[in-house]
């Protein structure tokens, strides 16, 4: 089967669109996935380390590393919650929001593009087909994670 081979091809054709604002940034490409996410999800609600670690699969290490190395970018801030402070909120700078713009046309073309000649349907089978990808790639890692890969042997 050649899913897996697929979805990492959209990846890489979606990741030709960013290349500017990384370059201006001097960011790779995760870090530049994390900021996109920020600059998204920050205009909706708090992010904390925990919500990136979720939304990426990644584990804490990477994270507190790359979170690191965007507040030494000046691209972000981690600053104590109101109303728990042992929690550190991540809020992004004036220089990550200069980009902001830029960030958003390039989301929104990249949709635009990938959508072309798709159905409002078919983009719902899809989602909810991937959805599904997701789950069972994180039920497998969280089994892996645990030493218990029996099932999947």
């Amino acid at each position: 089967m050649e899913t897996g081979k697929i979805i990492n091809r959209i990846s890489n054709r979606l990741q030709r669109f960013s290349p500017n604002s990384q370059n201006k940034l001097g960011i790779g490409q995760a870090q530049a996935n994390i900021l996109r996410f920020l600059l998204v999800e920050t205009a909706k609600r708090s992010i904390y380390q925990v919500d990136i670690e979720k939304e990426f699969g990644l584990r804490p290490p990477t994270v507190t590393e790359t979170l690191k190395a965007l507040e030494k970018k000046e691209l972000i801030q981690r600053i104590p919650d109101e109303n728990d402070g042992r929690k550190k909120k991540i809020i992004v700078t004036e220089k990550t929001l200069s980009m902001n713009d830029g960030v958003k046309w390039q989301v929104e073309k990249s949709e635009e593009v990938l959508l072309q000649g798709i159905t409002k349907e078919e983009q719902q089978q899809f989602m909810n087909i991937a959805e599904k990808m997701l789950k069972n790639l994180e039920l497998y890692n969280r089994k892996l994670d645990r030493k218990d890969t029996k099932n999947y042997e």
